[in-house]
């Protein structure tokens, strides 16, 4: 089975604590396999068995409290 990493660009986010909320709610998703948030970058690489649901992605960002600006 292949996968598929996209990464995003989100606003907000500043320390550790940040990166784990995030990785939190994108993780949930259905089809996520993996989830990096990096705060000094500002991106979230998401891997998964699918090409990802832009507007879950969005969505799950936007619930752990920061914003989805796109992909990168």
């Amino acid at each position: 089975m292949s996968t598929v990493t996209t990464t995003y660009k989100v606003i907000g986010m500043t320390c550790g604590h940040c990166e784990k909320a995030v990785k939190e709610e994108v993780s949930g998703l259905t089809g996520v396999t993996g989830v990096q948030a990096d705060a000094g970058t500002g991106t979230v690489t998401v891997t998964g068995s699918a090409e990802p649901d832009d507007a879950a992605i969005g969505a799950a960002v936007d619930e752990a409290g920061y914003e989805l600006v796109g992909r990168t």
